[in-house]
């Protein structure tokens, strides 16, 4: 049976309450020796240690949903550890509409243990894309930025956000044989599709294709994502122009099951002809990957490839051999390309309609603006790159010559150093 798509209570089906819990504002909290007292008052009753915290949260779902308006600091108690609710009138109305709270938690995913009042949400994530995603360790772990900044959604919203291995292919993906359509060339892999998992990390929101069966949260990091093309040097000098817009007759390639899709191309200009770029061939394809896109470009199935603009950067600084040549066999005729997205990397992509981006969005802003998210991305990337709040360091302008339009590039990388000008230098 296909899983229950959207969001859906922890237990539907409870039974009625017991008479202990006629008064669903004496929300009760396990005691340090194991009695129940109320968590708000500290009075103390002879209740049973297996009635603990989680039946009670469990129970304050069922009794408070039909009077979500009404809930009071008193009555969310168990929702947080930390809660100073003693500190504040016991009256004191709270704000349902944030964080879901009170409401279904999660969408269902077959396995995995639902969120009793607030979300639990289980990603799949590949962890060969550093720095967003990565694994290391003995035993390896899954770690990443993508990580790093879901792991502070907990504390500071009490949503949390498990990881586990899943590959691209199981996430987005050249589209099956039965989607016959012509204009499309990929789809949402069987892990999204299937209710696998609610949803995958570190997928740019782009225009296009992706948009018919996808949702995407936030982006979790400040501006666009560029894309690029890299072509093949021969004697060092690019075997395409960085003047040429229209690509039709050229082997021109896509990273399979990655953005930035092939029907994204035309939004992008080419700036050092002033034009916007164009084809009316088809986009060939390998298998899903970075490594086998570039590997066909390197010998000869490609003559250039749509892919994106820190990609080889960010394979310099992982130690991946996936940048060996760069800057004397291949290289960058174009970055900073971004008339193809909507927003930058995202913490998850989900089926279109599961509603995972509505209980993560408002979790995603906060965090966003806190002092913890911008030291860990600031760990990460120069300041520029991070969304702008009060601890920012740095400005909003752009930190990264590959993501300056061509014309507007004043670097002094050449093809040499992989980065060639307008000029094809």
């Amino acid at each position: 049976m296909a899983p229950f798509v959207g969001l859906a209570l922890a237990r539907p089906s409870s039974p009625p309450p017991r008479e202990r819990h006629k008064e669903p504002s004496r929300v009760l909290e396990e005691g340090p020796h194991g009695e129940a007292r109320h968590a708000c008052c500290g009075e103390q009753r002879d209740e049973q240690r297996q009635h603990g915290a989680l039946d009670a949260a469990l129970l304050l779902v069922a009794l408070v949903a039909p009077a979500l308006s009404q809930l009071t600091c008193k009555d969310v108690k168990d929702m947080y550890q930390d809660n100073a609710c003693c500190g504040e009138t016991e009256s004191a109305e709270v704000d349902t509409g944030e964080f879901a709270i009170g409401r279904p938690a999660d969408p269902r995913v077959p396995g995995v243990l639902p969120g009793s009042v607030k979300a639990h949400v289980l990603l799949g994530m590949a962890p060969d894309y550093p720095p967003y995603t990565s694994w290391s360790g003995t035993p390896l772990e899954l770690g990443g930025f993508n990580l790093d900044f879901a792991a502070l959604m907990e504390p500071i919203c009490g949503i949390k956000v498990d990881f586990i291995l899943s590959a691209w292919s199981r996430c987005w993906t050249a589209k099956p044989d039965y989607m016959y359509f012509p204009e499309i060339t990929e789809y949402v892999g069987e892990d999204i599709k299937e209710g696998i998992v609610h949803g995958c990390t570190a997928y740019t929101h782009t225009k296009g294709e992706r948009g018919l069966s996808l949702e995407f949260t936030h982006s979790i990091l400040g501006g666009l994502k560029t894309a690029a093309i890299l072509t093949r040097f021969d004697n060092g000098v690019p075997v395409v122009s960085p003047s040429l817009y229209n690509y039709t007759g050229v082997k021109l390639g896509d990273v399979a099951g990655w953005a930035p899709t092939s029907d994204t191309f035309s939004f992008n200009m080419n700036t050092c002809a002033g034009k916007q770029f164009f084809t009316e061939d088809p986009f060939l394809t390998v298998a899903d990957g970075n490594g086998p896109a570039i590997n066909a470009l390197l010998d000869g199935t490609f003559d250039a490839l749509y892919i994106y603009s820190d990609q080889i950067n960010n394979f310099i600084n992982s130690g991946d051999a996936l940048a060996n040549g760069f800057g004397t066999t291949f290289g960058y005729i174009h970055t900073g390309l971004n008339g193809w997205s909507y927003n930058g990397t995202t913490l998850a992509i989900s089926k279109r309609g599961s509603g995972l981006k509505d209980v993560l969005d408002p979790c995603i802003y906060k965090v966003s603006q806190t002092q913890n998210y911008t030291d860990m991305c600031e760990s990460y990337w120069s300041p520029s790159a991070c969304i702008q709040n009060q601890f920012s360091s740095g400005s909003s302008a752009t930190a990264y010559w590959y993501d300056d339009a061509m014309s507007a590039r004043t670097d002094a990388h050449t093809c040499a150093d992989g980065y060639c000008t307008c000029a094809g230098t």
